[in-house]
């Protein structure tokens, strides 16, 4: 009696995070970025910033579509490890991923794409000799690289229920192959270049979720490893790893 008792109450505590995740939701989270940003220059801190990102999930039966975002951020200006230059970087992320959870057991897999957008400004200020008497001009120099990255992303993930009103969730992704060509311009030489590059990302998140009245309360951390390499010659191009803790919040839609 003891051990169906205890099965009935776990059901009953699964049904209950189950159903408050059963209508299409919208929510909020805010990011702090805290990690490394690296390059054949060196290595830098990423600047701690709070970092938006949107979500929707829209589930279904056994599977769930998931789409989240950030706007269009920066430009966020940065040590740039060259001296006498300054480095500002805008950037956009999105993903969207269709989710199946396994019957009868806490796991699920998804499969899903994921895209960053990225415009890095990179200005440094040279005095240009004389081999006469003169005086020495000052030359300022802007390179301009852009950037359009994405790849397919695979996902696992573990859910357990603690309350009714209570879940942890485990995501770890993997997006094994990233394709982009950097466009690099270089002010006042007009002088272009394309360099395609390689990258993938490994990505993970752990999620605490808290069900209130009208609302779903969401604490946790995330990680992302993202590491590019030049194809021409697979020198490094750049290599970000971050460790973001969050907090949001979503809202059910529908009843």
């Amino acid at each position: 009696m003891k051990r169906a008792a205890a099965a009935i109450a776990f059901a009953l505590l699964w049904a209950g995070v189950a159903r408050a995740d059963d209508r299409p939701s919208i929510g909020l989270t805010l990011n702090a970025s805290i990690g490394t940003h690296e390059e054949r220059a060196g290595r830098e801190r990423v600047p701690l910033l709070p970092i938006p990102l949107l979500d929707v999930r829209i589930p279904f039966k056994r599977f769930e579509l998931e789409v989240e975002g950030v706007p269009a951020i920066g430009p966020v200006g940065y040590n740039s490890g060259i001296m006498a230059a300054s480095r500002t970087t805008k950037i956009s992320y999105g993903f969207g991923t269709l989710r199946y959870r396994i019957p009868n057991t806490p796991w699920s897999a998804g499969l899903g794409a994921i895209l960053y957008n990225q415009e890095t400004v990179t200005t440094q200020t040279t005095v240009v000799p004389c081999l006469n008497p003169c005086t020495p001009t000052p030359l300022t120099i802007t390179e301009y690289d852009r950037s359009r990255v994405g790849g397919m992303r695979y996902e696992i993930g573990y859910a357990v229920a603690l309350s009714p009103i209570r879940s942890l969730s485990l995501q770890i992704g993997l997006t094994p192959v990233m394709h982009s060509t950097i466009h690099e311009a270089v002010t006042p030489f007009n002088e272009t270049l394309d360099e395609p590059e390689r990258a993938s990302q490994v990505d993970g998140q752990l999620r605490y979720s808290l069900q209130t009245r009208g609302a779903v309360w969401a604490y946790g951390i995330r990680y992302i490893n993202y590491l590019a390499h030049f194809e021409q010659n697979g020198a490094l191009s750049d290599r970000n790893t971050l460790l973001m803790p969050f907090a949001g919040v979503s809202f059910p839609l529908g009843h």
